[in-house]
C-alpha cells in the first residue's frame, strides 16, 4: 500500500531552457519542453469538471508527476466534504483513471474507539449492500501511516440537500424520489442494517439524478446492541431523527425510525423546513417526542391531503402507529404517484383526541376529575329534587368548543370520550351513551331538566 504523499518538489519535474517562450518571455519548461507558465496558466483558466478533467489529462500526457497527493491507489484531486470524522475527497483510480470519492478517517480522530467503531460500521454496512440506490463501495483499505480509508461512488449531482429548492417546485419529483429512497431503506432492512441518520445531506444524486442513500456511519445491525456510547454526535441528525432515538435504548430501535427519518425528509423537500424547529438539539426531539408535527397542509396549502396524510404517519411520535414498514411506505408513495387509493388513512376526530388526552395527561386528569365532581353533585342534587326513585346514573353532555379555532373541535370530543370510558369502569352507575346524548351538541342554551327527562 502507497503512503500518502504530498505534490513532489523535485528540481527532474522541471528543466531550464535558455530558449524565451515566445508568448510569455518565461523560461522554465517541463519534461517536454513546454512552457510551466503558460501551461499553468491555461489551467487556471478553465472552468467546470469537464475542462478540469482535460486539463488533469494534460498534465498525465505531458509527464508531469505527483501532481496530486497519493492514499494507496488513488489520487486525490479535490477535497469534497469534511466533518468531524472523516474527510471526503474526489480522486482518481490509478490504474482505471475512474473518478471515484475516497472517505478517510481524520488523523486526529484515529485514536478515538468511538470514531473507529462508527468508521468501521459505515465501511461495513455498505459494503454488504448491493442495490441500485444505495451508494456502493468499491474498497475498503488502509494507509501505510494507519488511517482507514475506503472508495466509494462518486455522485455527481451532489445531496438531497442542495438539490432541495430546486425540488419544491415538483413535488411529485421529491415523491418518486423518496419512493425509491424508501425501496433502498427496505432492502437494508431486509439485510438487518438499520440506518438511524437517514437526512437530506446523506442521500446524494448520480449523473442521472437517481438518489443513493450513503453515510451508514450510524448503522446499527437489528440482531446486536449498539457498542457506541449515546452522545450527541451519536444520535444523528436533529429534525430528522425520531423521537425514539434520544429516548430509548438503542437495541429497542425499530425500522420505525428510519420510516420517521424518510417522513421528516420528504416533509422538509416539500415544504423547504423540518417538521421541527428550535434552539437546540434538545428542544427539537422533546417537541417531536410531545407533539405531533405540522399538517404539511398548512405550510403548503396547495399539496394533495392523501400526501398530508402518508407524511402524517411517518412522523407519528408513537413508532408502532407509524408504517409497519418502509416497504409499506414505499408502496403507498408509488400509489399516489399512480393516482391510486392509499393504505394509510387520516386519524379520525376521536384518535386525535385521544392522542392529546394522551400526550396532555395531567391537563386530562385536572380536567376530567373536575367534570366528573361537578356532574356527580349535579345528579345527586337532581334526585333529591325529583319525586320518584330513580337508579344511579349518569350523562356525559357534549363540550363545546369556546377557542376560535375550529380544529380543537377533536379536542372536546376527545374529552368527552375520556370521561365516558371512565365512568364505565364505576359499578352499579348508568352511564348514557354517547350516542344518546349526541343529539344535543349545539351551540345554544340547554334545559338540563329537559334533557335529563329525556334520557331518562
Amino acid at each position: 500500500m502507497n503512503k500518502a504523499t504530498g505534490p513532489s518538489d523535485s528540481p527532474a519535474d522541471t528543466i531550464e531552457n535558455s530558449t524565451e517562450c515566445p508568448a510569455c518571455g518565461a523560461m522554465t519548461r517541463l519534461d517536454d519542453g513546454s512552457c510551466i507558465n503558460c501551461f499553468l496558466r491555461e489551467g487556471l483558466e478553465v472552468e467546470g469538471d469537464t475542462s478540469r478533467e482535460a486539463f488533469e489529462r494534460i498534465l498525465v500526457e505531458a509527464n508531469v508527476t505527483d501532481t496530486h497527493w497519493r492514499l494507496g491507489n488513488y489520487e486525490i484531486l479535490e477535497e469534497i466534504g469534511r466533518g468531524g470524522m472523516g474527510v471526503i475527497y474526489r480522486a482518481r483510480q490509478r490504474h482505471s483513471r475512474r473518478i471515484v470519492a475516497v472517505k478517510r478517517i481524520l488523523a486526529d480522530q484515529v485514536n478515538l474507539h468511538e470514531t473507529l467503531v462508527r468508521f468501521r460500521h459505515e465501511a461495513e454496512a455498505a459494503a454488504g449492500l448491493d442495490h441500485p440506490n444505495i451508494l456502493p463501495i468499491y474498497e475498503v483499505s488502509e494507509s501505510e501511516d494507519g488511517l482507514p480509508f475506503f472508495s466509494m461512488k462518486y455522485a455527481t449531482k451532489g445531496s438531497l440537500r442542495s438539490a432541495a429548492p430546486a425540488l419544491r417546485s415538483e413535488p411529485r419529483g421529491c415523491v418518486r424520489l423518496m419512493a425509491k429512497v424508501a425501496r433502498a431503506v427496505a432492502y437494508a432492512h431486509g439485510k438487518g442494517i438499520l440506518h438511524r441518520d437517514l437526512q437530506p445531506g446523506n442521500i446524494l444524486l448520480d449523473g442521472n439524478g437517481e438518489p443513493m442513500v450513503s453515510d451508514f456511519g450510524l448503522a446499527k445491525w437489528l440482531d446486536e446492541n449498539s457498542d457506541l456510547t449515546r452522545t450527541l454526535a451519536t444520535l444523528g441528525t436533529p429534525g430528522y431523527i425520531a423521537p425514539e432515538q434520544a429516548e430509548s435504548p438503542s437495541a429497542d430501535l425499530t425500522c420505525a425510525a428510519d420510516i420517521y427519518s424518510i417522513g421528516a425528509i420528504l416533509f422538509y423537500l416539500l415544504t423547504g423546513r423540518p417538521p421541527f424547529l428550535g434552539a437546540n438539539v434538545f428542544s427539537i426531539i422533546h417537541q417531536a417526542a410531545a407533539s405531533s408535527a405540522p399538517r404539511l397542509r398548512s405550510l403548503a396549502p396547495s399539496l394533495d391531503r392523501d400526501l398530508e396524510t402518508i407524511v402524517a404517519r411517518c412522523l407519528e411520535p408513537d413508532p408502532n402507529t407509524r408504517y409497519q414498514s418502509a416497504g409499506a411506505l414505499a408502496d403507498d408513495l408509488e400509489s399516489w404517484l399512480r393516482h391510486e387509493p392509499i393504505r394509510a388513512r387520516r386519524a379520525g376526530v376521536f384518535t386525535r383526541g385521544r392522542k392529546w388526552v394522551r400526550r396532555n395527561q395531567m391537563t386530562t386528569v385536572l380536567v376530567a376529575s373536575l367534570i366528573a365532581l361537578a356532574a356527580a353533585i349535579s345528579v345527586i342534587l337532581w334526585k333529591k329534587e325529583s319525586p320518584r326513585p330513580m337508579p344511579a346514573g349518569i350523562a356525559v353532555l357534549p363540550f363545546e368548543n369556546l377557542s376560535a379555532d375550529p380544529e380543537n373541535a377533536f379536542f372536546t370530543d376527545g374529552v368527552q370520550d375520556e370521561i365516558l370510558n371512565d365512568l364505565a369502569k364505576i359499578a352499579d352507575l348508568k352511564v348514557i351513551s354517547r350516542t344518546s346524548v349526541m343529539q344535543y351538541k349545539s351551540g345554544g342554551k340547554r334545559n338540563l331538566r329537559q334533557i335529563a327527562n329525556d334520557l331518562g
